[in-house]
C-alpha cells in the first residue's frame, strides 16, 4: 500500500497524540488487512469489522486514536474455511498463527482461542521487512479474526453448553494457577466426562483444549439459532448477542485510505456492545496500549548495538527507505528473545 508522507506525521486526534510509531503500526497492519481482504474476496468468504474496528470505521472512518490493533469477525461456515484457505494462500512472509497453525511455533504466538494473520518476522531479512510495513520495527503484527457461533433457542442447551465452555475458558486463562494448586487434572477430567472426549496429558494440552471448546462453539446451526456471539466474550460481557439478521449482509465503509466491509446491522451491533458507542470511553480496551510498548527500550539497546547514534524515528526512516542497513549479520534482528516477548 501507499501512504502520504503525512499519513506518519505526529497527529493529535480528538485530543489524544498519536505518535509516529502508532502510525507506522497501522499501515503495517492495514498491510495484513488488505491481504486478508483480498483472500476473503476471493474465496467469496463474507467477513465483518468487529469491535474497535467497527467502532472506527462508523465514529472515525479509520482507527480509534487510541487503538492499536484490527479485529475482524466471520461466520463459522466462512471462518472454518479461511482456516484452511490462510496457510496456502498467504504470500511468503506472512502466516496464519493460533490453534489452526501448521507449526507449534505459530500455534504459541496466539494464547487465545481464534486466529491471527501475522507478518511472520522469523521468515523475513529485517531491512526489507522495514520496507514491506513501512518502518514499523517490532515483530508480531497482526490481524485477529474472531469466529462468530449461533445461540440455541433451547434455553437448557444453552446451558450445559455455556458451562463447558465457561469451564474450558477458565482453565486456559488460569492455567499455570491450576496447574500449581493441583486442580488442574480435576478440571480436565470433568471436561472429559462432560464432553465425551479424552484429554491428552502430554504435548500441547492447551493446544487440544481450544480446539475442543472451538467444537463446543460451533454446535447449533443457523436454523437453530436467532442470534450470534462469540463465546470467548459472550461468556465476559454482559449482553455480548447479536441477532442474526444484523450479520446478514454487508455495506461499506472508508478506512483510512480503504473501504471495509462492516455488518448491515453495524448500528445495533455497536449499540449492544458499548451503549451510546459516540461517546469517547478510553478506558474499553482489553489489552495495555500500545501493544508494542514492553519492547521500546529493548529496541532502543539493539538500535545502538548497531552503532546508531540517531533517534528510533531516524532509525525507522532511514531503514524502510534503503538508506541505511543492518549488517548481514544482524538482519535477524529479532531472532534474540525479547524482554516480554509475546
Amino acid at each position: 500500500m501507499i501512504f502520504s508522507e503525512d499519513f506518519f506525521k505526529k497527529e493529535t486526534k480528538c485530543d489524544f497524540e498519536v505518535p509516529e510509531m502508532m502510525k507506522r503500526a497501522w499501515a503495517a497492519q492495514m498491510e495484513l488487512l488488505e491481504t486478508v481482504i483480498r483472500i476473503c474476496d476471493k474465496n467469496q468468504l463474507q467477513y465483518f469489522a468487529d469491535g474497535g474496528t467497527l467502532l472506527g470505521a462508523v465514529r472515525h472512518q479509520g482507527f480509534i486514536p487510541w487503538d492499536d490493533d484490527i479485529d475482524l469477525c466471520m461466520k463459522r461456515e466462512d471462518y472454518m474455511k479461511l482456516v484452511q484457505i490462510l496457510p496456502r494462500e498467504l504470500p511468503p512472509g506472512m502466516a496464519m498463527a493460533g490453534m489452526y497453525a501448521d507449526t507449534e511455533r505459530l500455534r504459541r504466538q496466539s494464547f487465545h482461542p481464534y486466529i491471527k494473520v501475522v507478518a511472520d518476522s522469523r521468515q523475513w531479512d529485517f531491512n526489507e521487512y522495514m520496507k514491506r510495513f513501512h518502518g514499523f520495527p517490532y515483530p508480531k503484527i497482526a490481524v485477529e479474526i474472531f469466529p462468530l457461533d449461533y445461540i440455541s433457542r433451547d434455553s437448557e442447551s444453552q446451558k450445559i453448553q455455556s458451562l463447558i465452555l465457561a469451564t474450558g475458558f477458565y482453565a486456559s486463562d488460569h492455567w499455570e494457577e491450576l496447574e500449581q494448586e493441583g486442580l488442574l487434572e480435576g478440571v480436565l477430567s470433568s471436561l472429559e466426562s462432560t464432553c465425551g472426549q479424552s484429554i491428552p496429558r502430554e504435548g500441547n494440552v492447551q493446544n487440544f483444549l481450544w480446539k475442543l471448546l472451538d467444537k463446543v462453539s460451533s454446535l447449533y446451526r443457523e436454523e437453530e439459532g436467532d442470534e450470534l456471539t462469540n463465546y470467548y466474550y459472550y461468556l465476559q460481557i454482559p449482553g455480548f448477542r447479536f441477532k442474526k439478521e444484523w450479520y446478514g449482509e454487508t455495506v461499506s465503509l472508508p478506512f483510512e485510505q480503504m473501504e471495509l466491509a462492516v455488518p448491515c446491522g453495524w448500528h445495533e451491533i455497536l449499540t449492544a456492545e458499548y451503549g451510546d458507542y459516540m461517546v469517547y470511553n478510553r478506558s474499553m480496551t482489553y489489552h495495555t496500549y500500545p501493544f508494542y510498548g514492553t519492547w521500546e527500550n529493548d529496541l532502543v539497546r539493539r538500535i545502538q548495538a548497531l552503532g546508531f547514534s540517531g533517534t528510533v524515528e531516524e532509525f525507522c526512516q532511514k531503514v524502510s527507505a534503503g538508506e541505511l542497513h543492518v549488517p548481514e549479520d544482524r538482519k535477524r534482528f529479532w531472532d534474540e528473545p525479547l524482554e516480554h516477548p509475546f
